[in-house]
């Protein structure tokens, strides 16, 4: 029997993850991580500690699954997606705190970039700028870490950083090559018009290769490091939102996905971009685009609350032996759709295309019958209202929202399903497994090694329904009136918030 290891480098833990090669899960560990923000809009991480968790994480599941580096035939990584790891070829890591997707330094570079966008340089790249994007952060770097900029022979994403550690090769996937604001949408290549329009190097981008194809195998000095063998093989993997939505649902064209986790993501398949500024496109790790909507701070919001304002409800939770996160939905489920008029704008680390970086999280509609169940149950509405923004734009650009996969930890209760369904207006299909990216990579990996002989038949055999919400009719004229006033709160409170950015900056 020969083994698969899957690897998923998220914001909030990394998952190592042991199948054999029917794609039954062996063994596996999820180590906690956390995020650094040393500055108001920065969030960081530091890349050889992933190296380092991985490096060990690999040798427990070996262990406890009892085989040995000979077993394991492929190695596949995802990881949160768009950072810029700066590291020399002889793997050093130049600057050591990595700016994550969430990190909004780069916005100004990005105004000043949307500013002069013309309609050809958008043609290229199916996206506008902002501060999220992988060239974006490089082009940050070369501005005020020219020193860093200069020393770096290669900018890589975090899964490919990790590949690199393993194989000397750098590489990246159209997925997270899309996400660079430097790879031609038809072509899947980079475009000179759009690193000229970046001003970067070209030379300083790895190469582009498909997401299941194997970019080489393990070193020498990567296999004493892992356990691993020189003989397993190392695909190129994808970013964690697509590797994840492989295996939740997205392997046929016209299916939309939502996945909600510390950031959070909604998405459709389809064959070409979707052309309209105000969403995102990024190839998938199959064939076609996933245009999509995202919060960066969803999960993450309800964990602010948990730990700044729901300390009492959390103590009770643990002396009651519940989940923290059930009990406060418990509490959500006491409060009237619409939380009796408190809205929730979760935005905690700015907005990418919906609105501006300088976006801030609110609770508006505050009054002294408010307590903190009104806000928990403001906050999972405020979420699902701002993704009802996104298929709104779906449905104009003529997607047709017959249902959604919800995956990510919102899926694993039940208040958070049922309020989408309602917000949505459409039914929310849970999942039984929720592996997420580590198994979508696993399967890749499957594929490229001839264990699987179809990536689209191969993800239909992991696709399992749970659970499905149908919406509650009789919350259908409250949330649309709600979605009303959300979405106007949005706007009129968008000069505000670039106020409120230019008072801080000032300081």
């Amino acid at each position: 029997m020969k083994y698969i290891i899957g690897t998923d480098v998220g914001t909030q833990s990394i998952k190592v993850q042991l199948y054999d090669q029917k794609l039954n899960l062996v063994a596996q560990t999820n180590t906690p991580q956390y995020v650094d923000t040393p500055k108001p809009m920065w969030a960081t991480q530091k890349a050889d500690a992933w190296w380092e968790i991985v490096k060990d994480s690999i040798h427990k599941v070996m262990k406890d699954a009892d085989i040995s580096s000979e077993d394991v035939a492929a190695f596949g990584c995802c990881a949160h997606m768009h950072g810029a790891v700066p590291v020399k070829m002889d793997g050093t890591v130049v600057e050591e705190d990595v700016q994550l997707y969430c990190d909004k330094r780069g916005s100004r570079i990005a105004e000043d970039f949307a500013a002069s966008l013309s309609d050809e340089i958008y043609q290229h790249s199916a996206n506008a700028p902002i501060a999220s994007w992988h060239g974006i952060k490089i082009r940050w770097l070369k501005d005020n870490r020219p020193e860093v900029y200069k020393a770096a022979d290669k900018f890589l994403t975090p899964k490919d950083f990790i590949n690199f550690k393993l194989t000397g090769k750098a590489c990246i996937d159209p997925s997270e090559a899309s996400g660079t604001f430097a790879m031609d949408c038809e072509t899947d290549e980079w475009s000179d018009q759009l690193i000229g329009f970046l001003g970067i190097d070209k030379a300083k981008l790895p190469s582009i290769k498909k997401a299941y194809e194997v970019i080489g195998t393990v070193s020498e000095k990567a296999a004493m490091e892992t356990g691993l063998s020189t003989k397993t093989s190392v695909i190129t993997g994808g970013g964690d939102m697509l590797s994840m939505l492989y295996v939740s649902g997205m392997n046929k064209l016209g299916s939309v996905v939502d996945i909600t986790g510390t950031g959070a993501t909604i998405q459709a398949y389809t064959s070409k971009p979707v052309m309209d500024k105000r969403i995102m496109n990024l190839r998938h790790v199959l064939n076609g685009w996933v245009p999509f909507g995202n919060i960066d701070s969803a999960g993450g919001a309800f964990r602010w609350l948990r730990d700044n304002l729901a300390k009492d409800e959390t103590k009770k939770a643990h002396e009651n032996g519940k989940d923290e996160y059930a009990y406060l939905c418990e509490l959500a489920e006491q409060v009237p759709a619409g939380a009796d008029g408190l809205y929730f704008l979760p935005y905690l680390m700015g907005e990418r295309t919906m609105g501006s970086a300088d976006s801030r999280g609110c609770f508006v509609g505050l009054s002294l019958e408010k307590s903190i169940s009104h806000m928990v149950r403001a906050l999972l509405e405020g979420v699902a209202f701002e993704f009802k923004r996104t298929l709104d734009i779906f449905e104009a650009n003529g997607e047709k929202i017959q249902l959604v996969y919800h995956s990510g930890g919102a899926a694993k209760g039940d208040t958070w399903n049922q309020i989408k369904a309602d917000i949505y207006n459409v039914p929310i299909y849970t999942l039984e497994a929720d592996e997420g990216g580590a198994l979508g990579v696993a399967l890749m990996s499957a594929v490229a090694m001839g264990f699987v002989d179809n990536l689209e038949k191969g993800a239909d055999s992991l696709l399992k329904v749970k659970k499905i919400y149908q919406p509650n009719k009789a919350n259908r004229e409250l949330y649309d009136k709600a979605y009303q006033v959300f979405c106007e709160l949005h706007d009129v409170l968008q000069p505000s918030f670039k106020h409120m950015a230019q008072v801080q900056e000032e300081k």
